[in-house]
C-alpha cells in the first residue's frame, strides 16, 4: 500500500517516562499548595480569633455575700485572656467549690465578654460555736462565718468546733441528722418562731422559742408532727411555760 511505510506506531507513555514523572510532580505540587492554603487560612483564623476575641469585660450576676470582685478572683480569669482557650467547665468547677455557691454558669459572649452567673446558698439557721456564728443551709452544711446571728433565723447551739467543717454538714452523725430533721420541719412552726435549738444531746433536743418557752423535743423522730403541735401551742395563753412534745402525738404543758 502506497505510503504505508511512513506510518509510525503510537506507543503509550510509560509511568517511568519523563512525561509521567512530570504529571506526578504536578499533582503532588498541587496537593501541597492546596494543603498549605488551607493551613494558612486556618492559622489566620486562629490568630485572628486569639488576637481579637480576648476577655475585655467580665459580668457577674447573683453574687451578694461574696461580691463581684471576689467571684472574679476565684474564677482565675484575667482580662486579656483569649476566649478561644478559656475552659468554661474548669471555671465552673473552681467556683462551685466555694462553700457559699450552690450553682454556677459561665458563658462566653463573643467577641470579648464573659458572663458568670452564680446562685448563693440560702441560710436556714445560724450556728454558734467557739464564740463565732456560722451560716447553715437547709442540708445542714456550714458555708460562711458571720460576726452576728442572721436575722429571723434560729440559732443552733450545743456543737463544738471539732464537729464542724466548712462546706460540710456536721461531722457528728447524730447531731447532723437531728439538725437536718429540724430544718426540714422548720416551716411547719410558723407563726411561733424558734429562737434556739440545742443539739448537745441529740436524744433529748431542747428548743427555745422567741416567746421564752422551753420545748422538749426528745430525739429527731417525727419532727414534722412535733412542729405542727408546736404551731398549735402558739394559740395557748401564757408564756414562759415548758412544752413537752416528746410523745409526738400530743402536747403536754408543764408549768415552770
Amino acid at each position: 500500500m502506497k505510503g504505508a511505510g511512513n506510518i509510525r506506531s503510537l506507543k503509550p507513555v510509560q509511568s517511568g517516562s519523563p512525561a509521567g514523572r512530570c504529571r506526578r510532580l504536578k499533582k503532588a505540587l498541587t496537593l501541597v499548595l492546596t494543603l498549605a492554603l488551607f493551613l494558612g487560612l486556618g492559622w489566620l483564623l486562629y490568630r485572628g480569633h486569639e488576637l481579637f476575641c480576648r476577655v475585655e469585660q467580665i459580668d457577674v450576676t447573683g453574687a451578694v455575700r461574696l461580691g463581684e470582685r471576689e467571684i472574679i478572683e476565684c474564677s482565675g480569669v484575667k482580662k486579656g485572656t483569649s476566649l478561644f482557650f478559656l475552659g468554661r467547665r474548669k471555671i465552673e468547677e473552681r467556683l462551685a467549690a466555694l462553700p457559699e455557691i450552690s450553682a454556677v454558669t459561665v458563658k462566653k459572649n463573643m467577641p470579648g465578654a464573659l458572663s458568670i452567673r452564680v446562685r448563693e446558698k440560702e441560710a436556714a439557721a445560724s450556728l454558734l460555736a467557739g464564740e463565732r456564728f456560722w451560716l447553715v443551709d437547709r442540708e445542714g452544711a456550714l458555708f460562711a462565718e458571720e460576726p452576728r446571728p442572721a436575722v429571723n433565723l434560729p440559732v443552733i447551739t450545743g456543737v463544738t468546733v471539732e464537729e464542724m467543717a466548712m462546706g460540710e454538714p456536721l461531722l457528728n452523725k447524730a447531731k447532723r441528722e437531728a439538725l437536718v430533721a429540724f430544718l426540714e420541719a422548720l416551716p411547719q412552726m410558723q407563726p411561733l418562731e424558734a429562737a434556739e435549738l440545742n443539739l448537745a444531746d441529740p436524744q433529748n433536743l431542747v428548743l427555745y422559742t422567741a416567746d421564752r418557752r422551753r420545748v422538749l423535743l426528745g430525739d429527731s423522730g417525727k419532727m414534722v408532727q412535733k412542729m405542727q403541735l408546736l404551731q398549735e401551742a402558739s394559740r395557748l395563753p401564757g408564756n414562759g411555760d415548758c412544752l413537752d412534745l416528746r410523745p409526738a402525738d400530743r402536747l403536754v404543758l408543764v408549768a415552770e
